[in-house]
């Protein structure tokens, strides 16, 4: 079958399944018989195709064909970047936009997480029972050396030296140059992030790096606004000295493209979720809540879907990965409010104790105990960030539109000046 793709898909070393492409711009998605007879002790791909507790139900999904036309599944479609470098990469291959499998072909190697996805010459079942039809589909081979999620500009590089460069397969770091409409980015997120990690979060390692210090070659074609100083990095998390950690995002726990990441669900199902599945279930609801209350107090009203993931550090358990683009919104869209309700509200300034009293119902998780992880940062917040603001060269704008904001919170998550 001349006219037909093949993938592997691999955890690490644990063959996982075959997503094939046809040239009608079918694609099919199945997993192997040797991942799926490990049993309970496979490595977690997504907990899209698990019903953790139950091996029954999750054998069944494990069993399906998953397919969809020109687009890939939602779980490897999630794993393609967006914005900028989209745009890019489809004009180097020469492909249409939606032609994900051949995105995802060219990123095999350099796929977030401990994901691979090599070519393979053995055709699996799935697609010897699919009857093509004619409709051709454009593919090209010309590599590309990174993959990360997101709309904005972004590059996965080595650090060494303190200068940064583009590197097949041993990135450390994740570098957002300035943003081309919204001045002093860097500067915002770097702020926010020291910010969560007062307030007790789960942080990577970031810093501000220098724009002189930032190598692009063989990245013809992509240019960085040049009218700040300033980049921003961040550590990753899914690339260790033992190796590569499982990763996936909301919208792949979902099973949702990333057109729907701020409307496939609401805050207090994903609560829901992690009190039900995730080990730890008290120590992960309060990190849950922590970083709802901080995105609250930083007016980032971009929280969505793919801005919150899970993390397998011992390749099947999940838990809240480190939190990762916290950025003061507001400072750049006045009216912002969250990216999904939560118990029922988006406005920032709206949301009170009968917020957190739902979500606690709705998560059935006890109510004290979420009110007093709200109240617990909220003044840790008050306690830490004022100095914090001040230290870390914050552009005084940026403070007095952030101090401005917190009066007008309610009683419960206001910070007193």
């Amino acid at each position: 079958m001349a006219d037909v793709r093949v993938l592997k898909i691999l955890l690490g070393d644990v063959m996982v399944g075959h997503l094939t492409s046809f040239q009608d711009g079918k694609n099919l998605f199945a997993f192997d018989e040797s991942y799926i007879s490990l049993g309970p002790s496979r490595p977690t791909l997504s907990l899209s195709f698990n019903t953790p507790g139950d091996e029954d139900a999750t054998e069944r999904k494990l069993r399906e064909v998953y397919s969809n036309r020109m687009k890939l599944p939602p779980f490897f479609s999630n794993l393609l970047p967006e914005g900028v470098l989209r745009e890019y990469m489809v004009k180097s291959l020469k492909v249409h936009n939606d032609h994900e499998f051949d995105i995802l072909m060219a990123l095999g190697e350099s796929l977030p997480g401990s994901i691979r996805a090599l070519p393979a010459d053995v055709l699996p079942q799935a697609a010897l029972n699919y009857k093509p039809g004619t409709t051709p589909a454009a593919s090209d081979e010309t590599p590309i050396k990174f993959s990360l999620g997101g709309s904005q500009l972004k590059f996965s590089m080595l650090e060494r030296g303190g200068k940064f460069a583009l590197d097949n397969g041993n990135e450390e770091w994740i570098v957002k140059p300035p943003h081309p409409n919204h001045p002093n980015v860097p500067a915002n997120e770097y702020t926010m992030m020291r910010l969560a990690a007062a307030a007790g979060i789960q942080t990577p390692e970031v810093k501000l790096v220098k724009l002189a210090d930032i190598d692009l070659t063989g990245l013809s074609g992509i240019s960085i606004p040049q009218w700040e100083t300033w980049a921003y990095a961040v550590k990753r998390y899914d690339r260790t000295v033992e190796g590569r950690v499982h990763v996936e995002d909301f919208a792949q726990v979902f099973n949702v493209y990333a057109d729907r990441e701020y409307n496939a669900t609401n805050y207090d199902t994903i609560g829901r979720l992690i009190f039900d599945i995730f080990p730890n279930r008290f120590e992960q609801l309060a990190e849950f809540i922590r970083r709802l209350v901080v995105n609250i107090l930083i007016g980032n009203g971009d929280a969505h879907l793919k801005n919150w993931s899970v993390i397998y550090r011992d390749k099947i358990a999940p838990q809240l990965s480190p939190t990762y683009d916290l950025v003061s919104t507001i400072q750049y869209m006045q009216n912002d409010g969250l990216a999904l309700n939560l118990g029922g509200e988006k406005r920032f300034e709206s949301i009170n104790e009968s917020h957190f009293e739902r979500i606690a119902k709705k998560m059935e998780a006890p109510t004290k105990f979420v009110l007093d992880a709200v109240k617990e940062t909220v003044a840790t917040a008050q306690k830490e960030w004022p100095e914090i603001i001040r230290e870390v060269g914050f552009p005084e704008n940026m403070r007095d539109r952030l101090l401005s904001y917190w009066s007008g919170l309610s009683d419960l998550l206001r910070i007193r000046q």
